[in-house]
């Protein structure tokens, strides 16, 4: 079973011998069992969809932790952006698991986002009680999120999807925190990281699809 740490020690170690320094080194196609460094292009398509809607995710739920934050104006419009990548990750496994599972994912990635949105209004109020009943919440989905995507792929580990989710809630939160308290720096520089991981994530989910339909990438 490939646990947690080691895909982040993995990662982190492949970026040390990499001649690009930016935080998108963590996206480089790497090396097989036999170093060979190409892929068949629908693979590729496969990995780069799982890319693009997890960018997509973290940066819309931090233009829209921006929005609230700072009340502005755009609420409402950023919100629906942020909304449509539940429908769009949902897209992505339709092709391969059919629309009922499909659906069900995009419901559990909504309630995700619409959640997180919720956690940071509260916070933002000052109603702890709120923040905190919400942040449960968000827990409580994210093992649904896992249990859901282990489920109907035997190539995901659940708790390495658990560890996943429970790290991007802990830094998301972090960021939601520091951008409220004006800790600038602090919220710039976990963003990186919020990054990173969700490429990690994006990338563990597509190499369990080719695993799970190794058929449909030759």
């Amino acid at each position: 079973m490939v646990r947690y740490g080691d895909w982040r020690s993995y990662y982190a170690n492949l970026s040390t011998r990499s001649q690009f320094t930016a935080p998108v080194r963590y996206i480089l196609n790497k090396p097989d069992m036999y170093r060979r460094q190409y892929i068949h292009q629908s693979e590729v398509d496969l990995t780069s969809m799982n890319r693009l809607l997890w960018e997509e995710h973290v940066n819309w739920t931090r233009m829209t932790i921006i929005s609230i934050v700072f009340k502005l104006p755009d609420l409402p419009f950023v919100q629906e952006r942020l909304l449509q990548n539940a429908t769009d990750m949902g897209n992505c496994l339709r092709p391969f698991y059919g629309d009922a599972i499909a659906d069900q994912y995009a419901d559990l990635i909504k309630e995700h986002l619409v959640i997180a949105a919720e956690l940071v209004t509260a916070a933002v109020q000052g109603d702890t009680k709120t923040a905190g009943a919400k942040e449960k919440e968000w827990y409580r989905n994210a093992d649904q999120i896992a249990d859901f995507l282990s489920r109907i792929n035997p190539y995901i580990d659940r708790e390495v999807m658990r560890q996943m989710m429970y790290s991007h809630l802990t830094m998301t939160k972090n960021e939601a925190v520091w951008m409220i308290q004006k800790k600038f720096k602090e919220d710039v520089a976990i963003f990186d990281k919020i990054e990173a991981e969700a490429l990690m994530m994006a990338d563990y989910i597509s190499n369990a699809m080719v695993a799970q339909f190794p058929y449909l990438f030759q």
